[in-house]
């Protein structure tokens, strides 16, 4: 007694279970690669930011150095100077180097990841140029993400006459 009744049989079930365990297997790859691809340029632009903070905050301290107190030593991978600072009414001393791969104010921490850090000081026209370079891999970052990027900035010395 055969039964006309409509349905889907026990193997088209088991094909489309296949075919759909392949499509979400082709989908999660993608995503886990665009979450890898997301998380690696994170992390280069984190780089990134850090250096431009770093350069900003050595361009605003440089450019209200006092006259006559900029030392760039012979590597040039160094550079102090004196600060008026009118609540102590008197001079703060600065110091910026590059030790191993981090930038250092005034021998703390200031940037990570620096592959190269120097100072070109004009003296006749009174200006700085700081260049840095940051390391061509981080951990999390891939190649291809954009690093090693240079940056570089001219610093006008206000007080120097």
């Amino acid at each position: 007694m055969l039964r006309s009744e409509r349905g889907f049989t026990l193997i088209e079930m088991v094909v489309v279970m296949a075919c759909l365990g392949i499509i979400a297997m082709a989908i999660s790859a993608l995503f886990m690669e665009a979450m890898s691809s997301y998380s690696a340029g994170q992390t280069a632009g984190l780089v990134v930011s850090d250096v431009r903070f770093a350069m900003d905050q050595i361009s605003v301290r440089l450019r209200e150095a006092r006259d006559g107190s900029v030392v760039v030593n012979g590597a040039k991978n160094q550079v102090d100077f004196a600060v008026w600072e009118a609540g102590t009414n008197s001079y703060r001393t600065f110091s910026y180097t590059i030790v191993g791969q981090e930038i250092r104010a005034n021998n703390q921490p200031l940037c990570s990841y620096v592959q190269s850090l120097r100072f070109d000081f004009e003296v006749v026209k009174k200006v700085v140029t700081i260049t840095v370079t940051t390391v061509s891999s981080v951990p999390g970052a891939r190649p291809g993400t954009g690093l090693p990027m240079t940056f570089s900035t001219r610093v006008a010395l206000r007080n120097y006459r």
